[in-house]
This record gives structure tokens, C-alpha cells and sequence, in this order.
């Protein structure tokens, strides 16, 4: 795997501390009513192909990444 070394079995990612040199500083949470949660939780799909022709979610459609992660698992 690229980007990652292997220890004990278990994949650890690589990180070159030349780059990687930005620290999180604050992290804030807050409850939205249910005006705010319906109004975040809807995405209008209006694109058909679901995917472009490398394979890639194409945005407004089914896979739109904004609609979060998707994963294919794949069964032999």
C-alpha cells in the first residue's frame, strides 16, 4: 500500500513531519434545531450518469460525494 508502512501485521500511515506540521487547534459542536437539520439533510440529484467515464462520482449524481462516503465491497 502506498502512503503506509507496515508494523506488526497492521498497516501505520507514513507521515513526513516536514509537511504534516499543522495542528488542530479547536474542535466546536453544535445542535441544530429540526428547521436546520432538514434543511442540511436534502441534496437534489439532477445529473444521470452516476459515475464519469475514469470512474468517479460525477457531482449531483447518486454517488455525489457530498451525499458522504461510499464504499464498494466487493464478494467473491
Amino acid at each position: 500500500m502506498a502512503g503506509c508502512e507496515r508494523a506488526d501485521d497492521q498497516f501505520v500511515p507514513y507521515v513526513d513531519h516536514d509537511i504534516a506540521s499543522h495542528r488542530v487547534k479547536s474542535v466546536g459542536f453544535r445542535v441544530y434545531n429540526d428547521t436546520e437539520l432538514r434543511k442540511l439533510c436534502v441534496k437534489q440529484l439532477h445529473n444521470s450518469e452516476t459515475f464519469d467515464c475514469l470512474g468517479h462520482a460525477t457531482p449531483g449524481g447518486l454517488y455525489d460525494l457530498e451525499l458522504g462516503v461510499f464504499v464498494f465491497l466487493l464478494t467473491e
